[in-house]
């Protein structure tokens, strides 16, 4: 299993990524955090910018495929994503999340 990160515009944009993928079984859920204050380098300064992080829960064996599916959906086609491999996890919950994606 795995917890994908990937940033988005807004809201809006984060939840109708999380939708298709859970409709296409690509991931058993996903949570929107909003409005949060990023600082990062930009060419020669640091900026403070706003974004939405959406975070997938789903099979490994996935990521190239929602990664695909990711890019597919941003306006920019150039998606901000990775994955972190999660590496201790409640059996119970690990069934659940295993049974809400399709077979990899």
């Amino acid at each position: 299993m795995v917890l994908i990160y990937l940033i988005t515009k807004d809201s809006s944009e984060a939840r109708e990524i999380g939708r298709t993928l859970i409709q296409e079984r690509l991931a058993n859920s996903a949570n929107v955090i909003p409005s949060i204050q990023t600082l990062r380098w930009s060419g020669e300064e640091v900026i403070n910018t706003t974004e939405t992080i959406l975070l997938i829960k789903t099979k490994s064996l996935l990521y190239s495929r929602i990664e695909k599916r990711v890019t597919e959906l941003l306006d920019n086609h150039k998606p901000n994503i990775f994955s972190m491999p999660i590496t201790q996890i409640n059996h119970i919950y690990l069934d659940v999340l295993r049974d809400g994606v399709i077979k990899a």
